[in-house]
């Protein structure tokens, strides 16, 4: 494996758990509908395909197409007005950027989020500024797990996938990291329903300090090791 040299970010489930703001958007969306409200396990479910999937899955796939339009832009409208009174950042989320940063490695985020939502929670979270390319979904655009998402990023990177890591929190994110060619580390603490060992990443860790651990051992960075490793708590 070649050492790493940049590394690419999946938002949510991996650097925040978003699924209360998602959950309280698409609850009004289902209320509105005369349907039954999702508890935010059920929503946590529903993550990971963007946001029409999310919908789609919400209201069933039997909806006529011209429902889940209307539902869809609903739920984008009450997301966009509220998404982060409830959103957390993971633990260590913001020191690992910040050693990442420090240590002058370019960061990405590569999500199936909106993208205007993607800038908005960013910037509300004050996470913008450490990422130099920022891939959000968009019409027209391919969503995980399509390799075109991570291969334009790795380009505006300046990097090649065999020296970019993704890091993320489910079988999207692996099985694109797969697709393009980069290695992958997967969190445990997001939404992923299925077994993680499963999922072909190269590596599974309990959370964003571990992850911290492992890309510095992929880059062959014994300074950044030791940054890193004070992002552990006890135990």
């Amino acid at each position: 494996m070649s050492h790493i040299r940049a590394v690419i970010f999946d938002l949510d489930g991996t650097l925040i758990d978003s699924v209360p703001d998602i959950a309280a958007a698409l609850n009004r969306c289902l209320a509105n509908e005369g349907r039954a409200t999702l508890s935010e396990e059920g929503v946590a479910k529903l993550v990971g395909g963007g946001a029409r999937e999310l919908v789609v899955k919400a209201l069933g796939s039997a909806t006529p197409s011209t429902d889940v339009d209307r539902v869809l832009t609903d739920f984008l409208a009450f997301y966009e007005a509220d998404p982060v009174s409830l959103t957390r950042l993971y633990a260590d989320a913001r020191e690992l950027l910040g050693t990442l940063r420090d240590t002058r490695v370019p960061l990405a985020i590569c999500t199936n989020k909106p993208q205007l939502l993607t800038h908005l929670i960013l910037d509300r979270l004050d996470l913008a500024s450490y990422f130099a390319v920022v891939w959000g979904g968009e019409p027209g655009k391919p969503l995980k797990p399509d390799a075109a998402c991570l291969r334009s990023v790795c380009e505006q990177l300046g990097v090649s996938p065999a020296e970019t890591l993704m890091v993320g929190d489910s079988h999207t994110d692996i099985d694109a990291a797969r697709a393009t060619g980069c290695p992958s580390i997967v969190v445990a603490h997001g939404y992923e329903q299925r077994p993680l060992d499963t999922l072909g990443a190269d590596a599974v860790v309990p959370g964003l300090a571990e992850a911290g651990l492992e890309i510095a051992r992929l880059m062959g960075d014994d300074r950044m090791g030791d940054r890193t490793s004070k992002l552990r708590r006890p135990a």
